[in-house]
């Protein structure tokens, strides 16, 4: 994570606001970033793998 993205998660808050929901904001976006990467290296799991694991875990 940049200094950037922490300035621009900064400036879209309001000006009070606990600092939870600031590192909540800031981990939704490490996430989502970390998803993105993952997915450029093809680490991936096929849809139809995902309907098979679903499948398992809701019997």
């Amino acid at each position: 994570m940049t200094k950037t993205i922490v300035q621009e998660s900064l400036e879209k808050m309001p000006d009070e606001f606990p600092v939870e929901e600031l590192i909540e904001r800031l981990l939704f976006v490490q996430n989502v970033q970390e998803g993105l990467l993952q997915s450029e290296r093809g680490e991936t799991v096929p849809l139809d793998e995902v309907r098979q694991r679903l499948r398992k875990w809701s019997t």
